[in-house]
């Protein structure tokens, strides 16, 4: 990981991805010092947790996407 400059971060993920993080100039306080004030935080977790459900085989009713578009 690379933070020379205060605005921008670089690294190399494990599956050897680039990845850049840049922080536009601001004024405010709690972004004052830039990337310095970032910490590493470890992983939540991994995977890809639970598959979602399978649509329905039949054409769906409008109720019934309402439906599924509230978690029910």
């Amino acid at each position: 990981m690379q933070a020379d400059d205060t605005t921008r971060l670089e690294t190399t993920l494990a599956d050897g991805r680039r990845l850049t993080l840049s922080l536009p100039p601001t004024d405010a306080g709690w972004a004052a010092e830039g990337i310095r004030g970032l910490r590493p935080v470890p992983p939540t977790h991994t995977g890809r947790g639970e598959e979602p459900p399978a649509l329905p085989e039949r054409p769906v009713l409008p109720l019934e996407i309402a439906l599924l578009g509230l978690g029910a």
